[in-house]
């Protein structure tokens, strides 16, 4: 059953169309009906149709002004024009505005309702389109190549779970048999600055083409997998025997590096990661052979370099400490502290099974000070107002990991508070300011949600969600109930006639006014004034 609403200032002709029209057997609830654009436009949030019908020439609002609001804001919605007037432009108008139809009055039920019968199978056939499965796997397939790029990003940048892992690469076709896992990171050194008519159409070009040399060399003759990072690196995914792997990249890597040359006439360099025991492990392999493009700087180009021969020991897994910066950071902005409090215990845990040495630990402590100086920086205050100004001597005094934990939950928790209480107070200044800005500008027929926003920098939908609980009212109810109080003191302070009084509250048209004080207060401005004849004020 599809949502409609109803527009007309002819009460006879609104109310002979709800009688005369069985809008269930034409697959419609009719869940409103208007006089007036303006009202119908106020509803369209809260009844959220699926169609309006309106007449053109209404008061306050026509349907042409009505039809302008409900394309810009609510393009689902399909309006239907219905007017006695059979001006051409007036139809022209509606076509530029995306206008359904158009419909001429005195309307004729039978043809109504052949109306509505087929506007019901357009919304029904628009519905089965985005719900068609057929439609959607359609979709699906063709952004597979993208999506595919983008899960193979995450793989290597992040932890994810052993089970999604297991069913991405059954959806996108992946295989690594393992038992050992390894990244081989290709970029390329520089390309041949010739006269090309589209330079950076002959990249993107090379790129491929070094992308489908990697690609059949890696993926086709070995089983790997290859793909692209957003920074335009190539990275190959390869699997086999642990005690194999750096030979196995090795010659991969001389293969591919050596067709790229001959076939297209460029370096490239090689970045070789170490072999781990699993594919979660696989960001530690991606994040080292990353690193080994650094030595590119001091050994030279066009280069195949492992982080072995660079790099002696254990991988100080940079990764795992990136993944839990970002963690407790979001967490410290968001105000979770049971999160902030996890993080930091999962992190000193992760530094224990390790057995991480004190001064790789103090590094770790230090980088995260840092951190914590950043978002402090980020947000306006002083580093001393949570860190104080030894907070680095007061780290070399802790002992014990446990100690350090401490020092640092309780860091991270003033900063919590910290950060809490000034987007309280900030929300409530601007909330303040959006007050004081109605209240001075209550008198412009124009003023609206949009203008208030932008004068406090405030997105429409955050401020919504702030203003109600701070005034107990819709932005609309808010202004309305302000104008509407300013004219009460003026109908009971003042001779002023009814639309001079109007002009003066922010309602150019005298006769919505009347109906909208009459709405909301059981009386007419002129009823009004002579209740409270005796409370003039000068």
């Amino acid at each position: 059953m599809y949502r409609i609403i109803l527009i007309d200032d002819e009460d006879e002709v609104r109310q002979g169309i709800q009688r005369k029209t069985n809008w269930e057997a034409c697959g419609f609830q009719l869940v409103g009906d208007f006089d007036n654009g303006r009202d119908a436009y106020e509803a369209v949030e809260r009844l959220q149709p699926d169609a309006v019908i309106t007449d053109i020439c209404m008061p306050f609002m026509d349907g042409l002004q009505l039809a302008t609001l409900i394309s810009a804001n609510y393009r689902d919605t399909k309006v239907v024009i219905v007017t006695g007037y059979e001006d051409f432009d007036y139809a022209k108008q509606a076509i530029k505005l995306k206008v359904k139809d158009y419909l001429l009055k005195p309307i004729n039920s039978a043809e109504f309702t052949e109306f509505l019968h087929k506007l019901r199978l357009e919304l029904d056939e628009e519905r089965a389109q985005r719900e068609d499965v057929t439609f959607l796997r359609h979709q699906f397939r063709e952004s597979m190549p993208l999506l595919r790029e983008r899960f193979l990003e995450r793989l290597v940048t992040s932890c994810i779970r052993a089970d999604e892992i297991e069913r991405k690469f059954q959806l996108y076709g992946l295989s690594l048999q393992g038992p050992g896992y390894t990244a081989l990171a290709l970029d390329i050194d520089e390309f041949h600055r010739e006269a090309y008519i589209d330079q950076l159409a002959e990249e993107e070009l090379l790129r491929f083409a070094a992308y489908n040399i990697l690609h059949e060399i890696v993926e086709k003759e070995h089983g790997g997998i290859v793909f692209r990072t957003r920074d335009d690196k190539l990275i190959a995914l390869i699997s086999g025997d642990p005690h194999l792997m750096q030979l196995t990249c090795q010659t991969l890597a001389e293969h591919a590096r050596h067709s790229i040359e001959k076939y297209l006439n460029m370096t490239v360099t090689v970045g070789i990661g170490r072999s781990y025991e699993s594919l979660r492990e696989l960001p530690k392999s991606f994040q080292e052979a990353i690193s080994a493009l650094d030595y590119r700087f001091l050994l030279g180009k066009n280069r195949i370099i492992s982080i072995g021969d660079m790099e002696h020991g254990s991988s100080l897994d940079n990764l795992s400490y990136t993944h839990m910066e970002k963690r407790l950071i979001s967490a410290i902005k968001t105000g979770d502290k049971a999160a902030v409090a996890q993080t930091l215990q999962e992190w000193i845990d992760e530094m224990k099974r390790a057995g991480c040495l004190m001064d790789k630990c103090y590094g770790k402590m230090n980088k995260l000070l840092v951190a914590l100086m950043n978002v402090l920086a980020e947000t306006g205050f002083e580093e001393a107002a949570v860190l104080g100004d030894h907070s680095f001597m007061e780290l070399y005094g802790k002992r014990t990991l446990d100690d350090m934990r401490l020092w640092l939950e309780a860091i991270c928790l003033a900063l919590v508070e910290l950060l809490s209480d000034k987007r309280t107070k900030v929300s409530q200044a601007q909330m303040e300011a959006a007050v004081a800005y109605i209240h001075e500008h209550y008198a412009d027929e124009q003023l609206s949600l949009q203008q208030v926003c932008s004068q406090i920098y405030m997105s429409m939908s955050y401020f919504s969600a702030l203003f109600k609980p701070h005034t107990g009212m819709t932005f609309v109810e808010y202004v309305t109930r302000y104008r509407l109080e300013k004219a009460k003191d003026m109908l009971a302070a003042s001779q002023l006639k009814t639309y001079e009084l109007a002009a003066k509250v922010g309602y150019n048209d005298p006769q919505y006014f009347s109906v909208i004080f009459k709405r909301n207060t059981g009386m007419t401005p002129k009823e009004f004034r002579a209740a409270h004849k005796g409370q003039l004020s000068l």
